[in-house]
């Protein structure tokens, strides 16, 4: 992998494969809740989170999301 590529989550036919919450609580780690999806975003995007991971963070509801468990239940409902 190159300087500056961003890895991608990938299932052995190297199609993307479903993000795990515990991949998103990664690149969320130090968050401060509640916060607003855009400050998700920023914050993954900081910690040079993958395309997919970055993708999923945004199909997200707008709403103010009050834990990691808030993300996980919303990444739950969108299948």
């Amino acid at each position: 992998m190159g300087i500056g590529s961003k890895r991608q989550y990938s299932n052995k036919s190297g199609k993307l494969s479903h993000v795990s919450p515990a991949i998103v609580e990664k690149y969320l780690a130090g968050m401060h809740y509640p916060a607003e999806k855009k400050k998700l975003v920023d914050n993954a995007q900081n910690k040079v989170a993958p395309e997919n991971v970055i993708k999923l963070l945004n199909k997200l509801p707008e709403k103010t999301y009050t834990s990691p468990i808030d993300i996980t239940k919303e990444m739950g409902k969108m299948g």
